[in-house]
């Protein structure tokens, strides 16, 4: 009685409140803590170690995002995927840069653990005080390369210079983004003396789909051995100069993205008599308008009488328009999965969405049962705010036709977040629920409510999960209340106390279903975590657990007796963590202990459970030893077989996981081991191979698991095998889309139209926005497949003409035009050194290198730099420019008395600058003259 009473009172808090207090969808009880050696980085590197516990009776998955301030960048910049099994803990390791514009001082970087439906599960920050480092320098030679053809090679030269006052040896890590394999990594390594230069060179060769790019970048990372920190990263961009290329968009959004198309061919073997043949496959094109996106997954096995197919859609998006037909999957407060159709349409600025589709309720996409079998559906969903995550907010509605409850479902609610500030925000979930039941002529009206919160009060974290349902709710989560509350605090410096609660009661009710479930867990963990001494943690809490069920009632021969049974304990918990200095290796022991109330059992009995992980690199050890029954289903299952032993676990496993032939070859293996009452005996091993190719992939898995239980004895081997194919990959775009047809020629004549005297021009590079063409031997590029819009000609002068630019107005299928070139006139100068070898100052006679500026108007138009022989030179169209010397380039102890020159440009000829003298500072002579006292 007293449970219903607290279902009564939670209702008449949680309904007042349920539209200003966050809503949250059971948010699982996983701790977070991060920990690091020192306040200060080293190296530019700040290494920390996020350690996560799953204080929850299920698996955990989810993400941590890494907020850093200005200056800073993780290296796991898209976040970090946290995968944790029932009352499981790992370390995670993270490396946050700190490049050389970081302002010194405290800066604090930000962590938020999320899971899967991007709710949050916790957050922690931590305060660095940085100081800047500028010792090494790394840059690339040639920041843009030209490609013409597939087979062309590719050179890429970092200069490292030395800016500290000690020999630096550093290693250079080139990335390529090859696409069919993913990235790939060259290393070079070297020993640079003070203030030297050295230049690391790298040559290769794209493969076909790369080269196919109209451009991509290699990204340049610069790392200082022995300790492997990183110092800078350069990047260099290599662009495609064929004369016909295809528009590839770079920037990827939702509604333009680049599609990596393959198909996978499978066979799978399991046991002895089942064998199941599997296609995968995806794709898209481009239409005049719009593109298709095709998802295809079939698969059949022997004696089976036809092919499933699931996850198989057809998707056409035009503009913000997009209309799928196939398998549909919608995880709402009432999913739907089955075979229909669905439209979305999203406004121009991305900010709002509505969502209306039809689902039959069918799992293959081929069944031959008739249409609407198994129940139908409808959903409609809109959405305000998409682009702010502080405050948004959506509103849906669901119908679905259930045959096995014999009813009509209506369900019908909104969502809402809100960010007060940077401390403080809340979510919140309303839904309203209608049930008829034809048969039984009943209408049931249901209620939902959800809320979280989180903020900050005087040092003091809290956040708070709540969620409510009636018994009759057709949602997801039937008849549950749930309360979860958290709070946590710093005291005496590094000391953290917590404490969690948990109160959920489970009891969903169904006309057609006549056993009345009940299941209610209360649990309080409260705890310290110790600062952290050298390389070791310690963690101590106190728990308090009482589960009550009458769900497991069969296994203590009450027969149709629906009191529910009961489990209490109390437990100590303590934890310790060890890491290496180097942090390769790591370890954590975990040990519980204290006394349960067993059901039908009047004294209390002892049980506890030891918990231990080491990992180095490719390699992670766990074990698990538990005495005692910790859940009910424990207990319950135990005294089946004996009820007088208690119930007792070990598990032991291993797992490797190493890249071999330039991360080209994965492999991965492990070996697990289990010993309890349920299961008895019974080790299992898997091995999977996956190799990834440019044009090819192949993998073959491979799993083994044996079970021995009293007179049950059994044996399971599985083998997979496929081979993956990868297509030619696309950039799909939903708007209109043209061609460009241009012709370049030299207009000898100066009268911008081709005629008698004016030629082709051959091999000529001619930009559009920021993809480079070079012309074919008629004079001709082709631009394909390109989205209607505004496109920049931007000029690039060369080989003595220029051509003036324009913006084309992409507006028509075919878009043909003419490129006159004009010739433009040349400026040519050079550097010489004037001193007096006996009394000048000691310095470098830098000859390469020396930078000019040179403007037009009073506008920086371009930089040039001396060569190895001291001069430079420079094609101009006609016009008045000023040329003016760099002072900042010079070598110590130099200085130039005049700093710039005039130069009046005419088309087609040279015009040569006087030099420009640099002088040397000369040493300050002291003279003392004798004379008669």
């Amino acid at each position: 009685m007293h449970y219903d009473l607290l279902r009564k009172i939670a209702l008449v808090f949680l309904i007042p409140l349920a539209f200003i207090i966050i809503p949250a969808q059971g948010i699982p009880d996983v701790s977070m803590e991060v920990r690091s050696e020192s306040g200060t980085p080293e190296n530019n590197i700040i290494d920390l170690i996020v350690v996560l516990k799953n204080k929850d009776s299920v698996p955990f998955k989810g993400k941590i995002a890494i907020h850093t301030p200005q200056g800073f960048r993780a290296v796991s910049a898209g976040g970090i995927d946290a995968e944790l099994d029932a009352g499981e803990s790992v370390f995670l390791p993270v490396k946050v840069i700190v490049n050389n514009n970081a302002v010194a001082g405290e800066k604090k970087i930000s962590f938020d653990l999320t899971d899967l439906q991007h709710r949050t599960v916790a957050e922690k920050s931590i305060t660095f005080n940085i100081a800047e480092n500028n010792a090494l320098r790394i840059t690339a030679e040639n920041p843009v390369l030209y490609i013409n053809n597939t087979k062309d090679s590719v050179e890429v030269r970092a200069r490292v210079s030395n800016l500290g006052n000690t020999r630096q040896n550093v290693t250079v890590v080139f990335k390529i983004p090859e696409i069919a394999q993913g990235n790939v990594f060259i290393e070079k390594k070297g020993s640079i003396a003070v203030e030297k230069d050295t230049v690391f060179i790298f040559r290769f060769m794209p493969s076909g789909p790369l080269a196919k790019s109209s451009q991509f970048s290699i990204d340049i990372a610069g790392f200082r051995d022995p300790e492997k920190e990183i110092f800078g990263n350069a990047s260099v961009a290599v662009q495609n100069v064929a004369s016909t290329q295809r528009y590839q968009d770079l920037q990827n959004n939702s509604f333009s993205s680049y599609k990596k198309n393959s198909i996978t061919a499978g066979y799978r073997r399991v046991g002895n008599n089942l064998n199941m043949y599997q296609l995968i496959g995806s794709g898209g094109f481009n239409l005049p308008s719009g593109y298709v996106f095709l998802r295809g997954n079939i698969y059949t096995m022997n004696n089976q009488s036809e092919p499933v197919v699931t996850n198989t859609y057809i998707t056409y998006r035009r503009k913000n328009s997009e209309y799928t037909l196939g398998n549909i999957s919608k995880i709402m407060e009432m999913s739907m999965f089955g075979r229909g159709a669905e439209y979305a349409v999203t406004s121009s600025d991305k900010d709002k969405k509505l969502e209306v589709g039809f689902v039959d309720q069918t799992f293959s996409l081929v069944e031959r049962n008739s249409f609407l079998k198994y129940g139908y559906g409808f959903f409609a969903r809109g959405s305000m705010g998409m682009q702010n995550a502080a405050r948004n907010m959506s509103a849906t509605y669901v119908f679905r036709n259930d045959p096995y409850e014999n009813a009509r479902h209506n369900l019908l609610g909104t969502d809402m977040q809100y960010s007060f500030n940077k401390d403080w925000n809340m979510m919140a979930k309303v839904y309203s629920g209608l049930s008829v039941y034809e048969n039984i002529n009943v209408t049931k009206p249901s209620l939902a409510v959800e809320s979280q919160y989180s903020g900050i009060i005087n040092k003091f974290n809290l956040n708070g999960n709540y969620f409510y349902s009636t018994d009759y709710y057709p949602g997801n989560r039937r008849g549950m209340l749930q309360i979860q509350q958290n709070i946590s605090t710093n005291v005496i410096k590094d000391y953290n106390i917590y404490t969690n609660i948990l109160i959920s009661d489970f009891s969903p009710k169904f006309y057609f279903y006549d056993n009345n479930l009940e299941s209610n867990t209360t649990r309080v963990d409260t705890g310290i975590n110790f600062p952290k001494k050298g390389n070791f943690g310690f963690a101590l809490s106190l728990q308090y657990q009482n589960e009550k069920s009458n769900t497991y009632n069969n296994f203590f021969n009450t027969g149709i007796n629906q009191d529910s049974k009961q489990l209490k304990a109390q437990r100590i918990t303590d934890y310790m963590t060890w890491s290496s200095p180097d942090h390769k290796h790591s370890s954590v022991l975990g040990i519980e202990a204290g006394l349960a109330q067993y059901p039908d059992i009047d004294q209390l009995k002892y049980q506890m459970k030891a918990t231990g992980n080491y990992s180095y690199k490719w390699l992670n050890f766990n074990f698990m030893y538990q005495y005692g029954s910790y859940f009910l289903s424990e207990y319950a299952f135990s005294r089946i077989f004996n009820e007088n032993n208690p119930y007792k676990k070990l598990s032991l496993s291993a797992f490797v996981n190493e890249n071999f032939f330039d991360q080209k070859l994965t492999a991965t293996s492990g070996f697990t081991y289990t010993d309890d009452i349920l299961y008895g005996k019974s080790p299992s091993g898997f091995i999977n191979l996956k190799y990834s190719g440019k044009l090819y992939g192949v993998y073959l898995n491979t799993s083994w698991f044996h079970y021995s239980s009293r007179e049950l004895n059994n044996n399971l081997l599985t083998i997979e095998a496929g081979i993956t194919l990868n297509l030619k990959s696309n950039t799909l775009d939903p708007g209109k889309k043209g061609n460009i047809t241009a012709f370049v020629y030299y207009d000898n004549n100066n009268n911008g139209i081709f005629d008698n005297g004016d030629q082709p021009a051959e091999g000529y590079l001619v930009m559009l926005n920021t993809i480079s063409f070079r012309t074919d031997s008629k004079g001709n590029l082709n631009y394909k497949g390109l989205p209607y819009g505004k496109y920049a000609l931007k000029q690039i002068i060369q080989k003595g003409w220029y051509y003036n630019e324009a913006e084309i107005d992409m507006n028509r299928h075919n878009y043909a035009l003419q490129i006159p070139l004009h010739q433009n006139g040349t400026v040519q100068g050079k550097i010489d050194y004037e001193f007096n070898a006996k009394t000048a100052l000691d310095f470098d006679p830098k000859i390469g290198g020396i930078i000019f500026n040179i403007y037009k108007r009073d506008e920086l138009l371009q930089r040039v730099i001396t060569d190895d022989n001291g001069e430079f030179i420079s094609f101009l169209e006609s016009g008045d420019y000023k040329i003016e010397l760099n002072e900042n380039s010079l070598p110590a102890n130099t200085y130039v008395e005049r700093t710039s020159s005039e130069a009046k440009v005419e088309a087609g000829k040279i015009i040569s600058l006087e030099p420009f003298i640099i002088r040397v500072k000369e040493k300050k002579i002291r003279v003392r003259k004798f004379g008669n006292e």
